[in-house]
């Protein structure tokens, strides 16, 4: 029997909260079985060190407007920190304190051509979440499809996500050919199963997001809680808007909270007395402020899925008819919290639907993380890789 060593490739280093907790959930879960581990560091073409060649060529071209943005993007992030240095590198502190403790990763591979010469020795490769199948990412997402990985090697994928309600059907073809290296396919939206399916022909399941994989009193273990004595409504957006401000400030004050916000930069305009802006938290100071919450704001499907395991009230704010809609309508309709969803712009919720059920809610949830850990067991045991 060989052993059970597993490398993990996902979306890392990039300072987000979500990614980062999702790549740690996964990891601790395989660990958890009695397997060990490793995160394949492969760095995300948005890490300043990644290093672009001929081969990570984006797979469907951008238009001139999304390569603006894509260009611009890592220069406006850093000019708008400028104010906050100081809280910057905290947060970034925080965030390698956390690789150092809580996750075992490999050497760094900053470009495709060190990944694939790399000859790397794990017996089980396993692309996890994120939207690691994204078309429209400005760089070659093949490495997410294991394609670095030895013929021979089992291969998984867990959760991972298109992160689009549909491919553009020029394109069927070339997903075609890198689906049909996964020996074992779970998506983390409902659509990416038929997605799956029509392109392929491949069966997919449909599983939690790895941050369900732990329950909230394994979360409440590495969290570090505030120290902030007022009951709150968190606020976290990814994009803010007066739709949202107005939204959070018609909540706190019905509930008679506070409002904190977690952001990684804050504007003159949004420093007010009546919110407190937390711009230098980490991975485990962000459960920590999910964790004690009375009510939670959010425009992030992470800032949902967390909201949901600590059993937090909460609204997910959505753009209109965006494509990535869809891993909240998803989990959220399943769940039977549709009525969760606020789309910007909408009218405002009445006072009666501030609260949900959490009872009814958890059994779903409890019975749907029973399932997803079944799919992951059941992927690696079944195979005579290991």
């Amino acid at each position: 029997m060989k052993d059970k060593n597993i490398g993990l490739i996902t979306i890392l280093h990039v300072n987000n909260y979500g990614a980062e907790l999702q790549a740690f959930a996964l990891q601790h879960k395989l660990n958890d079985f009695g397997y060990t581990a490793e995160i394949i560091n492969y760095l995300y073409y948005k890490n300043p060190k990644h290093k672009a060649t001929a081969r990570s060529q984006p797979f469907i071209k951008l238009t001139p407007v999304q390569k603006l943005k894509e260009f611009l993007y890592p220069y406006i992030a850093q000019f708008k920190s400028i104010p906050f240095y100081k809280q910057k590198k905290k947060r970034d502190k925080k965030f390698a304190d956390f690789h150092a403790e809580f996750t075992k990763i490999s050497k760094a591979y900053p470009s495709m051509d060190d990944l694939y010469n790399a000859k790397l020795s794990y017996n089980i490769f396993m692309v996890g979440s994120d939207q690691v199948w994204n078309p429209y990412t400005n760089s070659n997402i093949e490495p997410y499809f294991l394609k670095f990985a030895p013929e021979s090697s089992l291969k998984i994928a867990y959760a991972s996500s298109f992160g689009v309600s549909q491919i553009p059907k020029e394109y069927h073809l070339e997903y075609k050919k890198l689906l049909s290296n996964i020996d074992k396919i779970g998506v983390r939206e409902k659509n990416g199963v038929e997605i799956v399916n029509e392109i392929s022909g491949k069966k997919a399941s449909w599983v939690l997001d790895p941050t369900f994989l732990l329950k909230k009193e394994e979360w409440k273990k590495i969290a570090l809680l505030p120290d902030f004595q007022k009951p709150y409504l968190l606020l976290y957006v990814l994009t803010d808007s007066d739709y949202i401000t107005q939204l959070a400030y018609q909540i706190a004050e019905k509930l008679n909270l506070q409002i904190v916000r977690i952001c990684k930069n804050a504007s003159k305009e949004d420093s007010t007395n009546d919110i407190l802006n937390v711009i230098d938290a980490g991975p485990r100071e962000f459960l920590g402020w999910f964790h004690n919450a009375s009510f939670a704001l959010t425009t992030s499907f992470h800032g949902a899925c967390f909201s949901l395991n600590f059993n937090v009230p909460f609204y997910s704010i959505l753009k209109p008819n965006k494509a990535n809609n869809s891993r909240q309508i998803s989990l959220l309709s399943e769940l039977g919290l549709e009525d969760r969803i606020l789309y910007v712009e909408n009218e405002k919720p009445s006072d009666e639907s501030f609260g949900i059920q959490f009872d009814k809610v958890n059994v779903i949830l409890d019975r749907k993380r029973e399932e997803s850990i079944t799919f992951l067991k059941n992927s690696i045991e079944e195979s005579n890789a290991i």
